[in-house]
């Protein structure tokens, strides 16, 4: 009896021991999910919940997985084994869990292993996600690695050093739906390689080194990102034996001399082709050079190629279309007929010297249009067209001589950007304007413009009348004269207002009256003085940096105290003194002045010193040693004619006694 005793008592102290062993696992364990990320373990720990779904082993020293103790967790679905050092995989380290669906190896040493002949994951019949991204595996080791995953949806296998797909790499793993492969060195796609994966339908090979993709034939495919690679062309089958259902295909930042051939992708939304050496040709081929088209780069054009069969058509569900930073001259008669459903186009940073949409209903859809950086001379938008036109940016191009309602058609504009170019606002309706001036009155939708740094000279009365601008920046134009009444009209609406660096020493705009005005940009001028803001307003910024101002008097000021929360005064030459208002605001903190430490002040002809540190008594006690000092020239000065007047007295007596002897 007594040795049942001491037996049970050995039970449970062993049971009691493994019981604290365990607690003292730090590993963080939440339902069935257990996290030990990070904990610098040499291997899996074995006294985890047998029942955990849930591992999270990633940033460890982890250097190989052998089956045990891994295969005591046998209801693990998802295990993240990533950022270690595992160069070794026990064969059957994993069909030990029979529920696994997801294995995370990324950023590990799993070429290593291969190399010295260790063996792959094995049959995973259940896994629907893999990642292999970062194991620095090569060509040939990536099938020796996959082995039978017949469940599996998602595989990464970025980030190595794969040369090339063979028609065999992806046999073991049919049921493929997304498949990432991009930071390798792929130059050769054998042909078939995909042929093995009828569900593909986003295929990554972004940043390789894939120089041509001809014979495009995979028709199930949805997502294609071929972007930072050298391609020179895209050249679709010839006659698919299916439709394509390319939605997204982005193929900047390559070596493209032509026009993608897309025609035969009914059902593409998005098409980026930013960043090659794309040339639009300037007409269809004439006569028998036709046969030759596809060299030219007409036959990829989307109004050009009526030979295809296609059920719509071509490009005609593009939404997205991105030609920037290419070297467009111009853009072809037609090239824009057959997108009705474009949103957003970008022709930015190329060689264009004009725009055309002229058609009634031409690009009808189209929200956003940037044509800035180029070489811009004529702009011709007729009436009807780009009816749904939001945005449209114009900066930095050659534009001086438009048609005075140039813009006056864009029903919907609501912002406008023109820096950079050479135009001069008219006056308001019915007011005389300048040869090649625009008129801005009358659009009721435009809301944001932009006419920084167009040299304009004279900013007329009535100007935006009937345009209620809630931003308007009218920066860099050095010698600008804004005439009374110019931003009349605006008093309502305008949210925004930048004058800066247009020399101005007077300014003709009643502010106050500006109700709805919460940032104002007057820097880089030569004003001395503001309107008085003797009622409550928005203005919340206030920028006068680099101007002429000494004085900011609360009898000027005082309607800002409320609103105001930033003020901006560095260059100016600020008196010490008289400056209550801003003094206050400096030492009650209720506004934020821009660089407290670096706002200097001066007293009289003095150095500058800080005015955060000028105190009222200061100024007291310059203003009483200022009235000593008159006392004292005053007194100085009676003393002075005093001194004079005895001295002329005692002269004058001198004389006469000199007489009075004589005689």
């Amino acid at each position: 009896m007594s040795h049942q005793i001491l037996l049970l008592l050995a039970m449970l102290t062993l049971g009691l021991a493994s019981s604290q062993h365990r607690d003292k696992v730090p590993c963080k364990k939440v339902d069935k999910e257990a996290s030990c990320q990070g904990l610098g373990l040499l291997q899996v720990p074995s006294m985890l919940a047998r029942d955990i779904e849930a591992l999270d082993l990633s940033g460890n020293q982890l250097r190989s997985i052998p089956a045990s103790p891994l295969g005591f967790y046998v209801a693990l679905r998802r295990l993240d084994l990533s950022a270690n050092e595992i160069s070794s995989l026990q064969p059957g380290a994993f069909q030990a869990l029979p529920h696994l669906e997801h294995l995370n190896l990324a950023h590990n040493r799993l070429a290593q292993g291969m190399a010295l002949g260790a063996g792959g994951l094995g049959p995973l019949p259940h896994l629907t996600a893999l990642d292999l991204s970062g194991n620095s595996l090569y060509s040939g080791l990536a099938e020796q690695l996959l082995g039978e995953a017949p469940a599996l949806r998602t595989l990464s296998l970025a980030e190595n050093s794969l040369t090339r797909l063979a028609r065999h790499t992806f046999r073991g793993a049919p049921a493929l739906e997304w498949l990432d492969l991009h930071s390798n060195v792929l130059m050769d796609i054998e042909d078939g390689a995909f042929e093995a994966l009828p569900r593909l339908a986003h295929l990554n090979l972004s940043r390789n080194s894939l120089t041509c993709i001809s014979d495009f034939r995979l028709q199930q495919l949805r997502v294609l990102d071929l972007s930072c690679n050298s391609i020179e062309a895209f050249q679709t089958a010839p006659e698919p034996p299916a439709e394509y259902q390319l939605a997204w295909l982005d193929l900047r930042e390559n070596r493209l001399l032509h026009f993608p051939d897309v025609t035969a992708l009914p059902r593409l939304v998005y098409l980026n082709v930013s960043n090659n050496l794309i040339r639009l040709p300037e007409g269809p081929p004439q006569g028998g050079e036709g046969i030759h088209a596809p060299s030219e780069g007409w036959a990829a054009l989307p109004a050009s190629n009526p030979g295809r069969n296609a059920s719509t058509p071509p490009l005609s569900q593009l939404l997205n279309l991105d030609l920037s930073y290419n070297e467009i001259e111009l853009v072809p008669e037609g090239f824009l007929e057959h997108l009705t459903s474009l949103r957003f186009l970008n022709l930015s940073r190329n060689c264009l010297q004009a725009f055309r949409a002229w058609g009634a209903g031409s690009l009808p859809c189209l929200m956003r249009l940037d044509i800035s950086h180029n070489a811009l001379e004529k702009l011709e938008l007729g009436a009807g067209a780009l009816g749904s036109l939001r945005t449209l940016l114009l900066q930095d191009n050659a534009l001086w001589d438009l048609p005075p309602y140039a813009f006056a058609s864009l029903a919907s504009l609501q912002r406008l950007n023109l820096q950079g170019n050479r135009i001069s606002p008219c006056g308001g309706p019915g007011e005389p304007g300048p040869s090649g001036c625009v008129a801005f009155s009358g659009i009721s939708s435009l809301r944001f413009l932009n006419l920084v740094d167009n040299k304009v000279e004279t900013l007329r009365a009535g100007a935006f009348l009937h345009t209620p601008l809630t931003e308007l920046d009218l920066s860099a134009n050095p010698g600008l004269d804004v005439a009374t009444g110019a931003l009349a009209g605006l008093e309502g609406s305008l949210e925004v207002l930048a004058l800066q660096g247009n020399g101005l020493a007077t300014l003709q705009v009643d502010l106050p009256c500006f109700s709805c005005l919460k940032r104002l940009n007057l820097a880089e001028n030569r004003l001395s003085r503001l309107p008085a803001w003797t009622q409550a307003v928005s203005l919340e910024v206030l920028d006068l940096r680099n101007n002429s101002f000494s004085l900011l008097p609360g009898s000027a000021m005082g309607g800002l105290e409320t609103s105001l929360r930033r003020l901006y005064l560095q260059g100016n030459p600020l008196s010490c003194c008289g400056n209550g208002w801003l003094a206050a605001q400096l030492h009650q903190g209720r506004v934020d002045v821009d660089a407290t430490q670096d706002l200097t002040c001066h007293f009289g002809s003095q150095e500058a010193v800080s005015l955060s540190h000028v105190r009222p008594e200061d100024c007291e006690k310059g203003g009483l040693k200022n009235v000593n000092l008159v006392i004292i020239l005053t007194f100085a000065l009676v003393a002075a004619v005093l001194l004079t007047t005895l001295a002329t007295c005692c002269c004058v007596r001198r004389q006469k006694f000199s007489q009075q002897y004589k005689a």
